[in-house]
């Protein structure tokens, strides 16, 4: 029998390589790929759900400067992912290409809650780029509402600096009530999506519980999983603060986001799963969505309707909490132009406390 090794390297899946992570503005961005026959086929740049961007572009001498070649790379204002086309099928992961902008600074307001008191609502976003740029119009770099559009459009406050380009890949959280995996998503929020990938590749998650599970929220419908304290008790976390980011990800079934205090930039590496449109609608903008679980409904189902011993809203701890075995990253499938991934965010079930009944 040839070992699976041996088969892999005589029959290797083509993908792209690139040849170095950061494209400064002004410069190149030079990508080819693995094995070097694979440079007879395209690249395609697209959005996440495989809108085409730009042209399909060829190789030249067996590599493509993708910032001459896709022109549309100059302007964006989300990540986009570059996909390798051999014989008309898609093969290997894409590359990420994400710009490194300006940030949008959370704008806050006082706001008032029975039960909870007086809080920081975040209300807007502004553009930090707008304090170095002279000559703008009034009221540039002001986008009003926490929650923003996918296709939010950057005015001219933005400062673009370069790009990163990356081998998009996913999460794989092995857990005591199955695997679950889960596509980053760093066209809504790119740098909260590198720092839990860094957090997983240097397995900081394995062995954390989910230690808050609130299978009734306001509504009285399911709410939110959350884990990621390595302290399992809720006040632990990395020793850094993550800066939130603008994310255009809906807080829907199955979407994964940071967890903070009332203070914006206090994220670190607590995450929670949201479990209801209608409990978690309210997320959107306040915290920062930046994955989606594109397999493990049924883990998901399971750890929502654990026995809880602490039913307080602010702690609600399992008996026996779950808990993440081992987390791995992987490389993502390829994407489809027009299309986008073959997976999709999994659906809520319609039984139980999901019930519409």
């Amino acid at each position: 029998m040839i070992p699976l090794l041996v088969l892999s390297l005589l029959n290797p899946t083509p993908t792209l390589l690139i040849k170095r992570p950061w494209a400064p503005a002004g410069g190149e961005m030079i990508i080819s790929t693995w094995p070097n026959y694979a440079a007879e086929g395209t690249v395609v740049l697209m959005k996440h759900d495989g809108t085409i961007i730009n042209e399909p572009a060829t190789f030249v001498e067996g590599k493509i400067n993708a910032i001459k070649a896709f022109p549309a790379i100059e302007s964006l204002d989300h990540a986009a992912y570059l996909q390798l086309i051999v014989d008309d099928e898609p093969t290997g992961s894409p590359l990420v290409v994400t710009p490194a902008l300006s940030r949008l600074i959370p704008v806050m307001e006082e706001d008032f809650t029975e039960g909870r008191g007086t809080w920081m609502r975040i209300v807007g976003w502004e553009d930090a780029g707008a304090e170095e740029t002279e000559g703008l119009p009034l009221g540039s770099g002001l986008y009003e509402g926490a929650a923003l559009d996918a296709e939010l459009k950057r005015d001219e406050s933005v400062i673009r600096s370069g790009w990163w380009v990356r081998p998009e890949m996913d999460i794989d959280m092995d857990t005591t009530m199955g695997e679950i995996r889960i596509d980053l998503r760093e066209d809504a929020a790119p740098m909260t999506a590198l720092n839990f990938q860094r957090l997983a590749e240097d397995r900081f998650y394995d062995g954390t519980i989910m230690h808050r599970i609130i299978i009734q929220g306001r509504e009285g419908r399911p709410f939110v999983i959350q884990g990621g304290d390595p302290l399992g008790d809720g006040t632990g976390g990395p020793g850094w603060w993550q800066p939130i980011e603008a994310s255009t990800l809906p807080h829907d079934f199955g979407v994964i986001s940071m967890a903070r205090s009332d203070l914006p930039d206090s994220a670190g590496s607590q995450w929670f799963i949201a479990l209801d449109r209608e409990e978690t609608a309210r997320l959107d903008g306040l915290y920062c969505a930046f994955g989606e679980v594109i397999d493990g409904r049924e883990p998901l189902v399971k750890m929502a309707q654990v026995p809880i011993g602490d039913n307080e809203y602010l702690s609600s701890r399992p008996i026996a909490p779950p808990s993440i075995t081992v987390m791995n990253l992987v490389p993502a499938t390829p994407r489809n132009p027009g299309k986008g991934r073959s997976e999709s965010r999994v659906e809520p079930p319609d039984t139980g406390p999901w019930s519409k009944e």
